[in-house]
């Protein structure tokens, strides 16, 4: 793309930095101009997708499983994100295949967040999708935020699940907990409690349950979509009791950008919470916490391990996709943020993305930027019904070719619905660039968080940290090369991936450098276009 002068910069405020107001309508109607090639062999293959809670990117690393079986005999996307990087917000999407300004569940909590937000949506959902297209669903484990039994309703079952067997919201995770339990399509739902013996870790229970419905498997059951959904590495951090400790004379990889010498780049919300660098006993409780996490993914590992192996000795391995992905990353100090999600920062928003089944070639790796808003569209594609109106695209081309690259940007956003904007005083003025470009990106008067990761988890670490709790709302999106964010008070952040991939130099301030990345998307409103879809153009396959 020819980059346009920036001669006129200052008298062209709405070409320059006015771009995110073009994101939501431009990631949303992008479609890729290659056919999806579907694996050999007639009729729609089963579809198992494995989603853990809160997982980095890098903490893959402990799942040699995950890695050997998942990513070893299929491709794994380096560069996957999360939409919103927010629980309930993410899992929306994932059943919803659209963006969060879209399906409209904007954080955790109620009002505008939470299940019961998403309600309205699941009679036309992915798994009613499926089900039309002759699937039979399984969902197992962690479903959404504030999910579970009401007043009016005490045994609420999403539409299109032949099989339900989800985890009642609430503040026991790994042991004590309830899942509400449908064995079967003509089956009532009963709530079943487990409790605090070895048996009971929740994370192998999910497992076993997984490894049951394989091993029972009926042709009238065939094809199948079943979500094996883990709350693992969520906190509380607690591993299953074979595994606590195990990890505690590991070592540990530096994180990029742990607490960061000089935030001076940072936007000014950031600077005021995070004035100190983070503490002796706060990075201790870090390091601690951070073991504790992987021992949680171990068991998860093992789980993996035992489905893959299930499939073989059924012989359904080879007509199986398998997916593996996180809603989510978790900050582990960098930036001086001590713990949560929710930023568009890489420890948040990027997540592990692995995909295997008929037609991936094993041990690839692709390098297109992909979304977990692309997992919906992937699945339909799977399952012979691909639906071009959903936010996102298939995947199955760059699992299936991973040299295959696009030009298409990814949109990150995060609200929590109207409010005041957290308008910054010295960016009030309506004929200030910042200003302008957050009415037109339809950030002005949206809500951030006051808490990171959204939920009252007994984390000891941000307990104990006073920093990290307040972000305004935002708009980013991440090119090729580049991240470029819009905050609701105004404030900007650029930077530039390729050769400042731990985000610690913000180059907000070179407003040159700023329009000639953004001079090139269009101005349009937060809804998606009805006409005139965009399309990449592709970029030549790698040698």
């Amino acid at each position: 793309m020819t980059l346009p002068s920036t001669e006129n910069t200052i008298a062209r405020p709405a070409r320059r930095l006015v771009v995110l107001g073009a994101i939501l309508a431009l990631a949303a109607a992008l479609t890729l101009g290659l056919a999806t090639r579907h694996a050999e062999g007639a009729g729609p293959k089963n579809v198992i997708f494995i989603l853990t809670d809160d997982q980095t990117a890098g903490e893959l690393a402990v799942m040699p499983n995950t890695q050997a079986l998942i990513g070893g005999q299929g491709t794994t996307f380096r560069r996957a994100y999360a939409s919103y990087p927010l629980c309930c917000p993410s899992r929306a999407t994932l059943l919803s295949g659209q963006y969060m300004h879209n399906h409209g569940v904007r954080g955790n909590l109620p009002p505008f967040g939470g299940w019961e937000n998403f309600r309205r949506h699941e009679a036309d959902a992915l798994p009613v999708w499926t089900e039309d297209s002759g699937y039979y669903n399984v969902q197992i484990g962690k479903y959404m935020n504030g999910y579970g039994p009401t007043a009016s309703d005490p045994a609420p079952v999403p539409d299109g699940w032949d099989e339900w067997y989800g985890k009642v919201s609430e503040p026991s995770v790994y042991f004590n907990y309830n899942l509400l339990e449908k064995t079967g399509p003509s089956d009532g739902p009963e709530v079943k409690f487990y409790g605090s013996g070895p048996d009971d870790y929740q994370t192998d229970v999910f497992g076993e349950k997984a490894e049951d419905f394989i091993n029972g498997v009926n042709t009238s059951q065939e094809p199948f979509m079943m979500n094996v959904w883990f709350n693992a590495p969520h906190g509380p951090f607690e591993p299953a009791p074979r595994h606590l400790f195990t990890l505690s004379g590991a070592g540990l990889p530096k994180v990029p950008g742990f607490n960061e010498k000089n935030i001076s780049d940072k936007p000014k919300w950031l600077r005021k919470q995070s004035r100190k660098r983070l503490g002796k006993s706060l990075k201790r409780t870090i390091t601690v916490e951070r073991l504790r996490r992987e021992e949680q993914l171990l068991s998860v590992d093992e789980a993996v391990r035992t489905i893959v192996d299930s499939l073989s000795e059924k012989g359904i391995l080879d007509e199986t996709y398998i997916i593996f992905a996180s809603d989510n990353g978790f900050f582990r100090g960098e930036h001086r943020i001590v713990g949560g999600k929710y930023l568009p920062y890489e420890p948040s928003s990027k997540i592990p993305l692995l995909i295997r089944g008929p037609g991936i070639p094993a041990g690839a790796v692709s390098d297109e930027l992909v979304s977990l808003t692309d997992l919906p569209e992937t699945i339909l594609d799977i399952a012979g019904s691909p639906d071009p109106s959903l936010d996102g695209r298939s995947l199955l081309p760059y699992a299936q070719n991973p040299a295959a690259r696009s030009a298409r940007p990814i949109l990150l956003e995060a609200d929590t619905g109207p409010g005041r904007g957290n308008a910054d005083p010295d960016l009030a003025s309506p004929a200030n660039l910042a200003n302008t470009a957050t009415a037109k990106a339809r950030l002005a008067g949206r809500k951030g968080v006051k808490n990171l990761d959204q939920e009252k988890d007994p984390i000891k670490s941000l307990k104990s940290a006073a920093n990290g709790n307040f972000a305004p709302a935002y708009k980013a999106i991440r090119t090729d090369r580049y991240l470029y964010v819009l905050y609701a008070n105004g404030q900007t952040e650029l930077y530039d991936m390729l050769y400042d991939p731990a985000q610690v130099r913000s180059l907000a301030a070179d407003l040159m450098r700023a329009s000639e990345l953004l001079e090139g998307f269009a101005e349009a409103s937060d809804e998606r276009p009805t006409e005139e879809l965009l399309e990449p153009t592709p970029l030549p396959a790698a040698a």
